[in-house]
């Protein structure tokens, strides 16, 4: 075990993966549900996450190959990646987490991050047995400090899959450091339902900089959108959020995919975007793939 700069790293030979412990780390004890498979943590999910995921998996897998020529370092960068397996509450069913979708694709480096302990540690075991957990690393704590310690090869394109589970856990300050840090592509869960229409109350223009808004959007800018209709209220903050990327330079940006529960209730909204035509067509192909003509499209 060496520790440095704040941080941990387990560096046992048994373990192909590289694993960093943030002193941000959250280590209390997985007191959640385990996996009936393999006995370690597992994350509750609705079965809408099956759309999520297979939209993610097929993307990558362009970006992988399309790319394998043109790009000799190929980043995968997920933040708030789990355990690696979830559990579908409606059927009781098992099934594998994002990491395990993703890490046989081909990828040079693969980069995850995760604030609990024991479930940094569960993803930890259930990469071992794939050959490319040798070229994967692990970064348990804060997603915000993790970015900063990071290292991304020069000369990499990067794939980042931000999938927290709140506008508040995604600041654009995140953002503006992966722009800084790597050229990358970007996936971004953006939390529809429960992060910004039903919290609507809570944006008052008299809220102080430590909204969730705010950070999300790296301004204030949202306060001068009036707050009469919660459905127009969000379109307008999804047009801010996509100038703010604009001005990163993310110029490409995709239709977004509304994922809904069985109601047909929107709950998050996946947003692509890319400096490069090549990834938004990449992504036309992959929307065009995987999703069925009833799935709501943005504009």
């Amino acid at each position: 075990m060496i520790e440095a700069e704040g941080l941990t790293c387990l560096t046992a030979p048994r373990m192909k993966t590289a694993f960093h412990t943030l002193d941000s780390a959250d280590k209390s004890l997985w007191k959640e549900n385990v996996s009936a498979t393999d006995g370690l943590p597992i994350r509750d999910s609705g079965a809408w996450i099956e759309t999520k995921h297979r939209l993610l998996t097929y993307y990558a897998h362009l970006f992988a190959t399309g790319m394998k020529y043109n790009w000799k370092s190929r980043v995968y960068l997920e933040l708030f990646s789990g355990p690696g397996r979830c559990l579908i509450r409606k059927t009781g069913k098992e099934d594998l987490g994002s990491p395990l979708k993703v890490i046989e694709h081909e990828f040079t480096k693969f980069i995850f991050t995760e604030m609990s302990l024991p479930v940094a540690e569960a993803l930890a075991q259930r990469l071992e047995p794939f050959d490319n957990a040798a070229y994967t690393e692990i970064w348990c704590g804060d997603c915000a400090e993790a970015v900063q310690k990071i290292l991304i090869p020069a000369g990499s394109l990067t794939l980042a899959f931000i999938d927290p589970t709140g506008i508040g856990h995604a600041p654009f300050s995140l953002i503006e450091t992966l722009h800084r840090k790597t050229r990358c592509d970007l996936l971004i869960n953006i939390q529809h339902g429960m992060g910004i229409k039903m919290n609507i109350h809570q944006y008052t223009p008299d809220a102080d900089e430590q909204s969730a808004l705010t950070k999300f959007l790296g301004n204030n800018s949202w306060k001068q959108i009036s707050r009469h209709d919660p459905r127009e209220f969000f379109r307008l903050v999804l047009e801010l959020y996509k100038k703010q990327l604009d001005g990163l330079g993310f110029s490409f940006i995709g239709r977004e995919v509304f994922i809904t529960n069985d109601q047909n209730t929107p709950l998050y909204l996946l947003l692509y975007a890319s400096k490069h035509p090549k990834g938004k067509e990449f992504w036309d192909k992959a929307m065009k793939a995987v999703l069925p003509m009833e799935f709501e499209f943005g504009n």
